[in-house]
């Protein structure tokens, strides 16, 4: 069945974001942040759109799943990125270099786009999430939907962020993080790292919509710790850190915040 990405021009006519969702040619939108009674292999929901003569979505037929080396195919942007291309990336994040190195950010020359690994719970690669410059996102073909981890010490509070490139700003305010694929996916896999690395509490990072609020609590639940929401006071966790946000102004508002069992 053939679909279409939503993008700015385009967004997604449930939850009206430009990323992630995609639209079917027979009236079904697969959202990947609102839920509803009708959820979707990949992690989202499907959703009717407004064409009432379209008919319900086939079952798929059984096919072979197509697998990569997403580990060698990382490794080798990492190699072949260049320390300027990092230094004009981060300048471009309101980031550091260090941060996006921990991020294992790498050029991937083909695409013309960063790349970034996708993990299991165990830090083993399961596939590479690209970013455009333009900030399109997409995956690398035959890879596997997995967390974002940063390559820090561990602490004891697990913060949870969405996406790659807020995962590298909280490293920048010295947390230690780990990134969901999308607002309402990975709380298994973050269940397993929390887990291996001795954390007793987790922290979810959320935009200050519905959508966004509504995955982290989700999330939060799976994983199984006491966890608590933070919103900052910005676009998102990078803006916060652009405009000269602190982990101390962050640890301060967590002391007024309500803890939820996971």
């Amino acid at each position: 069945m053939s679909y279409t990405r939503v993008n700015k021009l385009n967004p997604c006519p449930v939850c009206k974001k430009p990323d992630w969702c995609r639209v079917f040619a027979d009236g079904w939108v697969e959202c990947m942040r609102i839920q509803s009674d009708r959820p979707a292999k990949s992690g989202g929901w499907l959703w009717r759109c407004h064409l009432p003569n379209a008919p319900s979505p086939p079952v798929a037929p059984r096919v072979a799943v197509t697998t990569i080396n997403a580990t060698k195919i990382h490794r080798d942007w990492l190699a072949a990125t260049m320390p300027t291309q990092l230094a004009e990336f981060a300048a471009a994040l309101g980031l550091s270099v260090g941060a996006l190195v921990s991020a294992n950010a790498a050029w991937a020359g083909q695409f013309s786009a960063w790349a970034f690994p996708m993990c299991d719970g165990h830090g083993n690669i399961l596939g590479v999430r690209l970013r455009a410059n333009d900030g399109r996102k997409w995956a690398v073909r035959g890879s596997r939907q997995g967390i974002f981890i940063a390559a820090v010490p561990p602490q004891p509070t697990l913060f949870v962020c969405e996406g790659p490139t807020d995962t590298a700003a909280a490293v920048e305010l010295g947390l230690f993080a780990v990134g969901r694929p999308n607002c309402c996916c990975g709380g298994a896999e973050i269940k397993v790292f929390a887990r291996r690395h001795q954390c007793n509490r987790v922290v979810m990072v959320s935009d200050n919509d519905k959508p966004g609020l509504d995955g982290a609590c989700k999330v939060g639940a799976e994983i199984g710790l006491p966890f608590a929401v933070y919103v900052p006071p910005a676009k998102d966790l990078r803006e916060f850190v652009r405009l000269g946000g602190t982990r101390a102004m962050i640890e301060n508002t967590l002391k007024g915040t309500i803890w939820r069992n996971g």
